[in-house]
């Protein structure tokens, strides 16, 4: 049992509406709703859409009668797996204590970085939300407390606030004073049922009865239960030591552009920075997307399922080629552009001819190669693609020296 933690609960708000809000701004302040595989049902909605009264849950031919206001999108699921990939990321920009719960939902152990940050807590996790809605175009909540129960509690008064909410210690009484057992996070119905028998119907009422009451009627559950809505952490952090599940590679261009060679040769930069991390991870990709973003911070994005799964370059090029004559717009002014991967794996799972394996071998061992050249004469040596990738890497030296914050 630990005192003094400093636990943070970061949520996204409508999760699977705002992905698709956020890679199309014209669906922005409209009513989205997210369907489930083959259109079943309404998953996720926006917040027009709640207000709208649409319900989760009901069948899609109900809502498009009933709500025929909104619009309905089939799911995205690689889509939202990439973003959250991307908002997990940031997060570890603050703690390494990460525990992934959902694709939406993770607790931070942020204990100790308020001397790192030389910031409050408070402004911690303001500072956390921004830099999500800065940087994806994300809504998320962030609720702050000693424990995780407080934690998701304080998530839930954020959501109701202005998106981020501190339970300090002293005042965990009367934060939790009058609250339906029911809202507290592991309180399912049948431990609601047994503490009903008991007489306990809100939350601050747990606090009143001894260990001995929950060590024999509720057990490790119920124990658990009272120390962390006493403000005591007990339940520990899962944070997996693994390998990603996703690679990306983006960034913001030094100058605005609407060259298409230009862009070309800087996708070619993010596909050979990320197919040199999958190999250092010795994983593949089974998918790849390419991502674009206008002047005007409109987000084009595009994915591919690729044949077989590779860390090479010259492999993937062709699939990024695809995709960018699909996205690219003559004539529109582009600010960034992005690569991601996804779906890695350790083994190929495909089968290939023997013509097919000779190929894939060489440029493996050519990929390979640039990574001896690169690690010994440092990058930007040898170009892929159209070329031109010292000058781009200058401008990005220059650009920075003069705004190291951009």
């Amino acid at each position: 049992m630990i005192k003094n933690k400093y636990i943070a609960l970061v949520d996204g708000n409508n999760f699977f509406a705002s992905c698709e809000q956020m890679i199309n701004p014209d669906l922005r302040g409209k009513a989205v709703c997210v369907l489930s595989n083959n259109d079943g049902c309404v998953i996720a909605r926006s917040q027009e859409a709640k207000n709208m009264g649409i319900p989760m849950g009901i069948p899609y031919f109900m809502a498009r009668k009933t709500f025929n206001n909104a619009i309905y999108l089939s799911s995205n699921f690689a889509l939202y797996q990439d973003i959250s990939s991307r908002m997990m990321k940031i997060l570890h920009n603050y703690t390494d204590i990460v525990d992934v719960y959902s694709i939406d939902e993770a607790f931070l152990d942020l204990s100790g970085i308020d001397k790192i940050f030389k910031m409050s807590y408070r402004d911690i996790i303001l500072k956390i939300r921004n830099d999500i809605d800065d940087q994806l175009g994300i809504k998320v909540s962030v609720g702050l407390a000693s424990t995780k129960i407080l934690a998701k509690l304080a998530n839930h008064k954020a959501k109701k606030s202005i998106g981020i909410y501190f339970i300090q210690s002293h005042l965990v009484y009367e934060e939790i004073e009058n609250i339906p057992i029911e809202e507290i996070w592991g309180i399912g119905r049948n431990i609601a049922r047994t503490l009903k028998r008991y007489g306990i119907f809100y939350a601050h009422e747990i606090l009143l009865k001894d260990d001995n009451f929950y060590r024999h009627i509720l057990g490790k559950k119920g124990m658990e239960l009272k120390y962390e809505l006493q403000g005591i952490s007990v339940i520990p952090f899962e944070v997996q030591d693994e390998k990603p599940k996703s690679i990306q590679k983006t960034r913001a261009f030094p100058e605005f552009s609407k060259d298409k060679n230009y862009i070309k040769t800087e996708l070619n930069i993010h596909l050979h920075n990320v197919c040199k991390k999958l190999r250092q991870n010795n994983l593949e990709a089974n998918y790849i997307s390419l991502m674009l973003r206008t002047k005007d911070f409109r987000v084009f994005y595009k994915d591919i399922k690729i044949e077989n799964a590779s860390n090479s370059e010259f492999i993937l090029m062709p699939y990024i080629e695809k995709l960018f004559e699909k996205l690219f717009i003559e004539g529109i002014v582009y600010r960034s552009s992005g690569i991601y991967v996804y779906g890695l794996s350790s083994d190929k799972k495909g089968q290939l001819s023997l013509f097919e394996k000779k190929a894939n071998k060489k440029s493996e061992r050519i990929s390979l190669l640039l990574d001896r050249i690169e690690d010994k004469y440092g990058k930007g040596l040898i170009s892929i693609g159209d070329g031109g990738i010292k000058n781009i890497a200058n401008k990005h030296v220059r650009k920075n020296s003069l705004n190291p914050f951009d």
